[in-house]
C-alpha cells in the first residue's frame, strides 16, 4: 500500500514538474532583443544607484567599469550610498566624486528602525536622483561597457521595469565549486526570464535591475516590504507585477551583463542562499504554492529513496525513471536558456550539480524559512526588522 502512494504521488507530481519545465523552456522562444531606436533631440536620463557598506575592495574596479561605460545620447549620473562603512568607502567615494562630477554621493550614519539599511539607502538615492530611469547594480558589480546603453534599449521599446543578468565571473580556469555555484545561479536567471516573457516574472536581483523612477514613486517605494532585511529586488519586483499596469522586460542580450563574484566561502554561499530563500511565505500565493509543491517534490524524491532502497524495489524503480526524465527535461532547459542569455560556459557541468540538487532545495528551501542569516551586518539577524515600540 505504501509503495503504491509513493509511485502514484511520484508520477503525478512528476508529470505537473515535467509540464512546467516544458511550458519554461518554450517561453524562452519569446525573447526579443530590441533594436536601438533612434531618439529625438531629448536623450535619456539615467541614474545609476550603488549602495556600499565596507566595500573598499570593490569600489575601484567598479567606478573604472562605470567610467567607461557607451553612453551617446543619454544623460547619466551615478548616485553612490555609503550606508554606515566602518573602513575606507567613504573615502574612495569621495576621492571619485572630486574626479568625476557625474558622481554624488550619499552618506547614512545610522539605523532607522522600521526601514531596511539597504531599502533605505536605495530610497535615499531615489528621492535625489535626477534621471528618469533607475539602473541598480551592487558595489562588487562589473558592468560591461555597454550595460546602460543595453539596458536604456528596453525602456526606449515600452518597459516600465528591465530584469537583468548578473553571472558569477568564474570562467575555465576557477575551482569545480565555483563552476557548479555558476550554473545554479544560472537557474535563477532562466527562470526570471521564462516568466518575464510569460508576463508573471518571479523573480530578479539586485545586482542587474531597473525601473523608471515613477514606478518607484507611483507604488510607494517598498511600502510594506520596506522592513524586510532581504527583498530589494524581487519583492519590489512583486509589489510592480501586482499592480498588473506596468510593462516588465527581460534583458538577455550579452551587452547588458553585470558580472560578479561568487561566495567567496561555503559559510557566505550558505548565508546568502538562506536570504533568497527567506521570502518563500511572503509572496503572492501563487508564487508561494508553486515553491511549496516544487520542495514537497523534492522531499517526496528522498522518501521515495529511502523507501525503495529499504522496502520497495518497485518504488526505486520509478524513483530511478522518474530522475532520469527530470535530468534529460531539465537539462533541455538549462541548454535552451543558455543560448538564449549568451551564457553557455557552464552548461556542460549541468550532471555535476543536478547530484546536490535534491539536499540543496530542501536545505534552504525549509531552513529559509526560518529567516536567520548572516548579511551585511556581519551577523545573524532575523529577515524582518521589527519596529521599536513605543516607551
Amino acid at each position: 500500500m505504501v509503495a503504491e502512494v509513493f509511485i502514484i504521488s511520484i508520477t503525478l507530481l512528476s508529470l505537473v514538474y515535467f509540464l512546467t519545465l516544458q511550458i519554461l523552456e518554450k517561453a524562452l522562444d519569446k525573447i526579443n532583443i530590441p533594436a536601438d531606436k533612434e531618439t529625438d533631440s531629448q536623450k535619456d536620463t539615467v541614474t545609476v544607484i550603488v549602495c556600499a557598506r565596507n566595500e573598499q575592495k570593490n569600489l575601484t574596479d567598479l567606478f573604472r567599469c562605470l567610467e567607461s561605460q557607451d553612453t551617446e545620447n543619454i544623460l547619466l549620473e551615478f548616485i553612490i550610498v555609503n550606508d554606515r562603512s566602518e573602513d575606507n568607502t567613504a573615502q574612495l567615494i569621495k576621492d571619485q566624486c572630486r574626479k568625476d562630477e557625474r558622481f554624488k554621493a550619499i552618506h547614512i550614519q545610522d539605523r532607522q528602525a522600521g526601514f531596511a539599511p539597504k531599502k533605505r539607502a536605495i530610497d535615499a538615492a531615489v528621492k535625489q536622483a535626477s534621471g528618469e530611469l533607475l539602473l541598480l547594480t551592487d558595489a562588487d558589480g562589473r558592468p560591461k561597457k555597454d550595460w546602460i546603453k543595453a539596458m536604456v534599449r528596453y525602456f526606449r521599446n515600452g518597459a516600465d521595469m528591465v530584469i537583468g543578468y548578473a553571472p558569477y565571473t568564474a570562467d575555465s580556469r576557477s575551482k569545480m565549486i565555483h563552476k557548479i555555484m555558476a550554473l545554479e545561479y544560472f537557474s535563477i536567471a532562466m527562470i526570471a526570464a521564462s516568466t518575464t516573457v510569460m508576463g508573471y516574472p518571479v523573480t530578479s536581483v539586485g545586482t542587474n535591475f531597473a525601473y523608471r523612477k515613477k514606478v518607484y514613486q507611483q507604488v510607494g517605494g517598498f511600502g510594506r516590504f520596506k522592513s524586510y532585511i532581504s527583498g530589494d529586488d524581487d519583492l519590489f519586483l512583486t509589489i510592480v507585477r501586482e499592480k498588473h499596469t506596468y510593462d516588465i522586460q527581460y534583458a538577455a542580450d550579452a551587452g547588458s551583463h553585470v558580472f560578479n563574484d561568487p561566495p567567496k566561502s561555503f559559510s557566505q554561499f550558505v548565508n546568502q542562499r538562506l536570504r533568497f530563500a527567506s521570502k518563500g511565505l511572503d509572496y503572492p500565493f501563487k508564487v508561494t504554492l508553486g515553491l511549496s509543491l516544487y520542495v514537497i517534490f523534492n522531499l517526496l524524491l528522498l522518501l521515495a529513496l529511502t523507501a525503495g532502497i529499504f522496502q520497495s524495489r518497485e518504488v526505486l524503480i520509478t524513483l530511478l525513471f522518474v530522475l532520469l526524465l527530470k535530468s534529460v527535461f531539465e537539462y533541455k532547459y538549462v541548454r535552451k536558456a543558455a543560448r538564449k542569455l549568451s551564457d553557455s560556459r557552464f552548461t556542460n557541468y549541468y550532471f555535476a550539480t543536478a547530484i546536490l540538487h535534491l539536499p540543496y532545495v530542501l536545505f534552504f528551501g525549509i531552513l529559509g524559512q526560518f529567516k536567520f542569516f548572516k548579511w551585511a551586518e556581519n551577523k545573524t539577524e532575523h529577515g524582518v526588522l521589527k519596529k521599536k515600540e513605543p516607551a
